[in-house]
């Protein structure tokens, strides 16, 4: 039916509207004939440009400069072409800017992958779309199969697995390329999980988050995956098919994933926690074929950001840090150059670090300090050192510095490494400056624990104000029956000379002598006795090593006999 006045074409009853550009079917169509534009209701199917739109309703307008017609469709919209379905509640078709805005519970299936949003914006160049745009609510659905590693024979596969990988954030971006995906940007409180598989075997999952996921593919396969911003995650390995049975949670302000070549880069305050091990930096690369990692302060080509050298933390050791760090998540062995670390109440360092066991490390061209400054007042050196936790320290040869100059060596040490427990072996000095004793180096000597009834100790010590220290400590015990102990300390002192060759004439020499025991014998007996012995009265006053000694100017000593009748309660 025409209406004249008003332009109009009214065609009920399947009424079929075409051009060369376009194709249009409905239960009902209005037709604008000045305007070249129309509504159609019912069971609407619009056909243009490879693209089937069918929705309850449609309103078209006719572009004259283009080949096809600008429109909006309403109610159960569905769009199809040769690669992708959309659905929505109402699509917009911009004809002249070539621009799809699906609105209302919108969604997009492509290659297997689910796309939706509040409002998803298609841009297409000559038919041909290049970018998808969600600007709030995007989330991503893509299935993923492939198979368990056979727990029988690694050659053959194991049962067929199926999973989703899935990403979400506020804003995403996908741009395309000839037709197939190209990269995918995911912004603001962005997060993804993707299941890793090589040669379809199924290798683990990988949960990661950040302020932004960036994501490039190859053939319309994810090649590359990038987090900047916040990036933290975890990957949870496989225990059939890889060696790894614990996962691997980690952090940084950049993280980037060639899956190909299964690589990851930590950049930027880098932390990788896994099991008992923690390892912070500033760059970190890991190859998750070898599981093998390394570590360096930052890449060469940053000029912006402070270093961080790599610090690793074991539980059970003390950290362990250095320029570079390399380290095998599986079998836990590593290797640091010109690393150092603390040992009890030493300070390690050495040009290249590494660990045999989880026990035992060596140090090439090491050197030792109880001294904390970072020019030490006194170091050993050695060339080759063996670190065994909680036992030994043995280093060939060992060489003694004050300051940069070379005091002594020995062609063998080996020190005492047992947190307090007995251990024969080298004890180190420690370092120190008083109003007494000048700038001073004392407890360096010998531990010899021949039995676990007695030992003995051996120390030296030099203060440049007071002369040189010697002391021997003897300590005896059997349980229950009596202990004590033997101290005998001999001082050499310099009273200073301007002449050298009268340094012989201007010594003297001190001692003393402790002796301390205590003994229960039988019948309600006992021994006792305290001896104190020096060449000098005033030996404590002068040389004294702590305000309480020097204070104690008195010389005492006792021996004492007592016998006991319970029942009578007597004693003498």
């Amino acid at each position: 039916k025409f209406f004249s006045a008003e332009d109009r074409i009214l065609s009920i009853g399947s009424p079929h509207v075409w051009d060369p550009d376009y194709d249009l079917k409905a239960d009902t169509i209005t037709v604008f004939t000045e305007q070249d534009s129309g509504v159609a209701l019912g069971n609407v199917l619009l056909i243009q440009k490879g693209q089937i739109i069918s929705a309850d309703r449609i309103e078209y307008q006719k572009d004259p400069e283009k080949d096809g017609v600008s429109y909006t469709a309403i109610g159960n919209v569905m769009i199809e072409d040769s690669s992708r379905i959309a659905t929505c509640g109402k699509a917009k078709y911009d004809r002249s800017n070539e621009m799809t805005t699906l609105e209302i519970e919108p969604e997009i299936k492509d290659n297997g992958r689910i796309l939706s949003g509040e409002k998803i914006v298609l841009t297409y160049f000559e038919e041909e779309l290049k970018k998808l745009h969600i600007p709030k609510k995007a989330f991503a659905l893509t299935p993923i199969n492939g198979y368990q590693q056979s727990k029988v024979d690694s050659l053959n596969f194991g049962d067929t697995l199926a999973f989703q990988d899935d990403m979400g954030g506020s804003v995403l971006t996908s741009y395309f390329k000839n037709g197939t995906l190209d990269s995918l940007r995911i912004e603001g409180m962005a997060k993804t999980l993707y299941h890793v598989f090589e040669d379809s075997i199924y290798q683990g999952k990988n949960n990661v988050s950040g302020d932004t996921i960036i994501m490039t593919f190859l053939e319309d396969e994810l090649d590359r995956l990038r987090i900047i911003g916040g990036s933290e995650g975890k990957y949870i390995p496989d225990s059939i098919s890889t060696d790894m049975d614990s996962p691997v949670i980690y952090k940084a302000d950049k993280i980037q994933y060639r899956l190909k070549d299964e690589e990851s880069d930590f950049e930027g305050q880098a932390n990788i926690k896994h099991e008992d091990s923690n390892l912070e930096a500033g760059f970190i690369t890991v190859n998750w074929q070898t599981n093998m990692l390394s570590a360096i302060p930052k890449l060469e080509s940053d000029t912006l950001s402070e270093p961080i050298f790599p610090v690793i933390k074991e539980k059970g050791k003390d950290p362990m840090s250095g320029d570079g760090m390399t380290y095998n998540l599986n079998t836990k062995k590593g290797r640091v150059t010109k690393g150092h670390t603390k040992a009890d109440d030493g300070f390690y360092t050495g040009n290249q670090i590494r660990n045999e066991t989880k026990k035992v490390f060596y140090i090439e061209n090491s050197t030792y300090t109880t001294c904390d400054l970072d020019t030490a007042h006194f170091h050993f050196e050695s060339t080759k050192m063996k670190v065994i936790q909680n036992d030994v320290v043995i280093a060939r040869p060992i060489i003694l510095h004050l300051g940069q100059i070379p005091i002594f060596g020995l062609p063998l040490g080996i020190f005492p490494h047992k947190g307090g427990q007995r251990h024969s072996g080298w004890i180190m000095p420690s370092y120190g400056d008083s109003k007494n004793r000048g700038q001073y180096i004392q407890g360096l000597g010998f531990y010899w624990a021949p039995s676990e009834y007695w030992d003995s100790k051996f120390t030296m010590g030099f203060g440049d104000q007071q002369g040189a220290i010697f002391n021997v400590q003897n300590a005896y015990r059997v349980r229950y029956k009596f202990n004590g102990r033997i101290n005998i300390r001999n001082t050499q002192d310099l009273l200073g000379t301007n002449n050298i060759s009268d340094i012989k004439d201007s010594r003297k020499t001190s001692s003393i002598l402790n002796w301390n025991h205590t003994q229960k014998l039988r019948y309600d007996q006992s021994f006792n006795a305290r001896v104190t012995y020096s060449t000098s009265g005033d030996y404590n006053k002068v040389h004294g090593q702590s305000e309480a000694e020097r204070m104690n100017q008195k010389s005492i000593s006792n021996v004492s006999y007592s016998k006991r009748w319970p029942k009578a309660k007597n004693s003498i």
